[in-house]
């Protein structure tokens, strides 16, 4: 490996599937070539770090969905990340613990061992790349929010998985990153679901000021490659599907300005 060049993994909604998680990734980590080391994993959103019942309170989801993951599992040291994971939230996850911690860029602890949380938006060092994030989705009636007191302040668990305008504005303040990750993908894929053109023209607006060198999205259990305004952008899908639609490897090459997926052919 070159000087300045980093391998990921990068990681769709888990959804409470820490055992298979870590099984994805020991079968990514097996197209490492001779001398590679994976660097850190960087996860978009829908990670669902629920630990007991009265966290998976905290989680918006269907009926259906509502169910308690392994993460415990992860906390007790039973299912252990091989190299560091850093996540972003999306719209189900235990956010009333989640904002308590405040994330990594808030100086908030790891939540088990090599399992860290970045926060609600901000840019952070992680393994010498500089990450920008926005956890969340955009809310999808009335207006966004200004404040995050004024969503906290809402009884409604659905309301503390979208994002708000000071979220954004912070972001909007940078300068510049290496990496992008958000929930929800930008608008400008052209994907089609269940009629309408999917995309947040937010998330959009935030790629298009920071130019990253490569952005990832998940939420809508779908892997997707494409370009907005000349930056590469990657959605992955959900638990279950594996490599690469699930767990994928990317080589970035911080000198030469470029995010390279690897190929995952024996």
């Amino acid at each position: 490996m070159g000087e300045g060049e980093k391998i990921i993994a990068v990681v769709g909604d888990v959804h409470g599937r820490w055992e298979e998680l870590v099984a994805q990734l020991e079968i990514a980590r097996g197209f490492l070539g001779p001398g590679e080391r994976l660097d850190a994993v960087l996860q978009i959103g829908d990670a669902e770090a629920t630990v007991d019942e009265g966290q998976l309170a905290e989680v918006h989801a269907k009926p259906d969905r509502h169910r308690l993951g392994d993460f415990h599992r992860v906390v007790a040291g039973e299912i252990v990340l091989p190299v560091p994971m850093y996540f972003i939230g999306g719209n189900h996850e235990p956010w009333r613990s989640l904002d308590r911690n405040g994330g990594l860029v808030r100086g908030g602890a790891p939540i088990a061992e090599n399992v860290h949380f970045l926060g609600r938006s901000g840019v952070v060092d992680v393994a010498g790349m500089t990450v920008a994030f926005l956890s969340g989705i955009r809310r999808p009636s009335g207006p966004v929010l200004r404040t995050a007191a004024e969503r906290d302040a809402l009884q409604s668990v659905r309301e503390h998985g979208f994002y708000v305008q000071d979220e954004v504005d912070e972001l909007m303040r940078g300068e510049s990153a290496d990496i992008l990750l958000a929930h929800d993908w930008p608008s400008g894929s052209g994907f089609v679901h269940k009629t309408e053109l999917v995309g947040d023209e937010v998330v959009e607006r935030v790629l298009r000021h920071l130019r990253p060198l490569a952005s990832f999205h998940g939420h809508l259990h779908r892997r997707e490659d494409f370009v907005v305004d000349g930056i590469p952008v990657f959605a992955r899908g959900c638990w279950g599907q594996g490599v690469p639609e699930w767990v994928s490897l990317f080589r970035v090459d911080l000198g030469a300005g470029s995010v390279t997926p690897f190929r995952h052919i024996r």
